[in-house]
């Protein structure tokens, strides 16, 4: 697996499936409806893969239940500048094509610029066992609601067909939904299931996406850390906001950059092989190690380990939130 020189830095002198069923960003239905002005739809061509050779992704370990549905579909809009690719069901409209490549295509700069990268870094970086490295793949999926919109996994991005009912807060979502994309590609190898933490992946998201962030001074309202996989949260919708808050307060103190890096060595733990499994807590071990790894620092600069903004992380919080 190729690196860049500042993830094998980071390897050598130091030594992340999130779905959207399990994300805040959706709509209610008393909401205003997407309203791009199609003649503003990123410029392309409809291509078929028994043509072209370029199938849709088939390895079910990169995918998830929504994106799944797209195996088999032959047809294809990609962009002028080739990256981006839409499949989908022939019954879908050419400009639901269109507007679900247009909103990829706009939003995954900014996204990236989140994560300090540039398009050409994260093809470098992202995991070279998906299918077309060089391209941004999604699937018009009838498996994802328009509410809820998009679904980011490892190989590609469900997207809810039907443009026209597609919610006022579409850019949002779909920001939100293309950082679990980058994330999964940064930070998995072939792992079948994501290694990051459900808290982290999704604090990191929010924050990418500029959703609420909860009040540090609210820090006991919730326990974030206590979520290392969906089945661990709790139902009440303000977890979200408290997911970004315990991320923020990493990202404060070590830079967007190192949070960056942190996913690239877990990618790296992941690749050698020697980090399987979770820990007591439910954490992927890949992930412990690689933070331990990193040595991050807590808002006062001392080194912070996972243990320990695991067990001190209301205090931690609370004075430098």
């Amino acid at each position: 697996m190729e690196k860049t020189s500042r993830l094998w830095v980071v390897g050598v002198l130091t030594l992340a499936a999130v779905t959207l069923s399990g994300c805040k960003v959706s709509a209610t239905s008393g909401d205003r409806y997407y309203d791009r002005d199609e003649q503003h739809f990123s410029r392309g061509y409809f291509l078929d893969a028994r043509d072209t050779g370029r199938y849709f992704p088939e390895g079910r370990w990169s995918l998830n239940y929504e994106t799944e549905v797209c195996i088999g579909d032959t047809l294809y809009f990609e962009t002028a500048d080739r990256r981006v690719r839409v499949y989908g069901s022939p019954a879908y409209s050419e400009n639901t094509f269109r507007a679900a490549a247009t909103e990829v295509s706009t939003r995954i700069d900014g996204v990236l610029n989140r994560f300090r990268m540039s398009w050409r870094d994260f093809v470098d970086e992202r995991s070279s066992a998906v299918p077309y490295p060089e391209q941004v793949i999604a699937c018009l999926s009838p498996r994802v609601s328009n509410s809820n919109l998009a679904s980011g996994t490892l190989a590609a991005v469900a997207v809810a067909p039907y443009h026209r009912s597609w919610p006022y807060e579409a850019g949002q979502i779909f920001t939100h939904e293309l950082a679990h994309y980058v994330q999964e590609n940064l930070s998995r190898h072939t792992a079948s299931t994501s290694l990051l933490p459900y808290w982290f992946a999704e604090g990191q998201a929010a924050l990418v996406a500029g959703d609420p962030v909860a009040s540090a001074y609210r820090h006991y309202d919730y326990a974030p850390l206590r979520d290392a996989t969906r089945n661990d949260a709790s139902n009440v919708s303000y977890r979200f906001e408290h997911y970004a808050l315990a991320y923020r307060y990493l990202e404060r103190a070590n830079g967007a950059l190192e949070m960056t890096l942190l996913l690239d060595l877990v990618q790296f733990m992941d690749w050698t092989g020697d980090y399987r499994g979770v820990i007591s807590s439910g954490e992927s071990r890949a992930f412990v190690e690689a933070f331990d790894a990193m040595e991050l620092v807590d808002h006062r600069g001392r080194y912070l380990s996972f243990a320990r903004f695991r067990a001190d992380y209301h205090s931690l919080v609370g004075a430098g939130g």
